[in-house]
């Protein structure tokens, strides 16, 4: 459609009725209207002396004109039903009260009574139909109006001239303020607006358009959105675009999330990879290879001597053993596959106070059983590495660790008196893998993770699971 120039013209275009009639109460209402102004035409003129009605004035069809102006009324107010009715009644008293009454208003030709007939019966149908296709667009504009996503209808100029309220709320812009502009100018951002008319030739060949763009509200600021653009023929030939908006940026940014996990967990994959690498060769291939020349072949060995490097050699065999233990531990305890998550974190509390000198304040209810395997690794991990940061950063002698069960739901809480930290800045820190990775298996159960600290006042972490797949040991 080519450029309309008249802004009026625009925002009262192709505009669709207010509201359909509003069911039988008001139907009904607009009928009795319609029944008292028949009757009201009927007794003024029965009632009137037929003299201050001479006979060229007056006569059927005026009568009717009156009765039809009635029926248009109630057609326009009423619908279909209430103005079929009150045609009708009109038709009835023109030829059973008001002819036999008034000997002016007589029928002299037979024809003119068909022709009276005939006139209301038309007018009855016209106003029907009226009503109906009233009824029918109010349907159309309530759906318009009342759709989940944002609709726009615009010319192939992306001019507007009609927006929906959930344009108002998703772009900002008022139908006073979009009527009559150009859409391009409104939400489109101005590095992307080299490809409107790349869209407004496929829409003007009649293709239909679907596209994940970024759009621009008011405000200024952005929002991914869903685009589906189709043509529209109408009356008079002209191309119209019916355009809607659906809001996708929750949606991108939890598949930026996601996309960001699987990197992170790639990259702290390889970061254990190295860790493992780096304990299996400083410690254990240190320890093999003093162990190796230790017990070495010698041609001026004694037995003396033999035996005396067997002895040095027990302890490091010892030592290369607990080592050994040390980073199996580390890797995957034994005891939570074998025994469940309160025996391991029993294990874990006693080397980790063993190993820092910080204790632990264990305090459980209701998680003697086993759970399933990726919420007691969750759980497990977790407290793991909340003690980890409790020993590195807090400065604390003690440590409270708290497990219980509720309503379907496993809750955790690790509590220190320490120093204390900023939460916001410490998870935007580039290297904050332990807090995050702490979120990230909580979210990815399902559950929810909170910190609560702040400088000198203790950290609290809480976190909550869904635990409906508990079994009885």
């Amino acid at each position: 459609m080519r450029g309309i120039d008249d802004r009026r013209s625009l925002s009262n275009g192709p505009r669709l009725p207010a509201a359909a009639p509003r069911g039988f109460r008001h139907a009904a209402k607009q009928f009795l209207l319609g029944v008292a102004g028949v009757a009201l035409i009927t007794f003024a003129v029965v009632l009137f002396p037929s003299e201050r009605f001479p006979t060229p004035g007056i006569g059927p069809g005026t009568i009717s004109l009156l009765y039809l102006i009635v029926i248009v009324l109630v057609s326009h107010r009423g619908g279909f039903v209430a103005s079929a009715a009150v045609s009708l009644i009109a038709a009835f008293s023109l030829n059973y009260f008001v002819q036999p009454l008034v000997p002016s208003l007589r029928v002299r030709n037979p024809l003119d009574l068909v022709a009276t007939l005939a006139f209301l019966t038309t007018a009855w149908v016209i106003t029907g139909i009226v009503a109906r296709l009233r009824e029918r667009n109010a349907l159309l504009d309530g759906l318009f109006e009342q759709a989940p996503q944002a609709n726009a209808l615009m010319d192939l100029d992306t001019r507007l001239f009609r927006v929906n309220r959930e344009f108002t709320r998703i772009f900002g812009y008022t139908p006073q303020e979009a009527l009559g502009r150009r859409l391009i100018d409104l939400i489109v951002p101005g590095e992307m607006r080299h490809r409107i008319q790349s869209y407004t030739e496929r829409l003007a060949q009649g293709q239909r358009l679907e596209e994940e763009v970024v759009r621009q509200r008011k405000d200024g600021s952005r929002l991914h959105v869903l685009m589906v653009g189709a043509p529209v023929t109408m009356p008079g030939g002209a191309t119209a675009v019916y355009a809607m908006y659906r809001d996708i940026t929750q949606r991108k940014a939890a598949e930026a999330a996601l996309e960001a996990l699987s990197v992170r967990l790639m990259e702290v994959q390889e970061t254990e990879r190295k860790h493992l690498a780096r304990e299996l060769h400083d410690e254990i291939g240190q320890v093999l290879t003093g162990l190796r020349l230790l017990l070495g072949p010698s041609e001026d060995a004694t037995a003396e001597v033999l035996t005396s490097r067997l002895e040095r050699a027990r302890p490091i065999v010892d030592d290369l053993l607990g080592r050994i233990r040390r980073l199996s531990f580390d890797l995957r305890p034994a005891d939570l596959d074998e025994l469940g998550l309160l025996p391991a974190l029993l294990a874990l509390f006693e080397r980790y106070t063993a190993q820092t000198g910080v204790l632990v304040d264990f305090k459980h209810q209701g998680v003697a059983g086993r759970f399933a395997p990726p919420l007691e690794t969750a759980v497990y991990r977790v407290i793991q590495e909340a003690l980890t940061n409790t020993a590195r950063h807090a400065g604390v002698a003690a440590v409270t660790v708290r497990l219980w069960t509720d309503a379907g739901k496993l809750h955790l809480q690790v509590e220190d008196r320490g120093c204390g930290f900023d939460p916001e800045v410490t998870l935007k820190a580039p290297r904050c893998s332990g807090l995050m990775g702490m979120r990230e298996r909580i979210w990815l159960l399902g559950g929810s993770l909170s910190i609560e600290s702040s400088p000198g006042a203790g950290t609290t972490i809480t976190a909550e699971l869904p635990a409906a797949e508990t079994t009885v040991a």
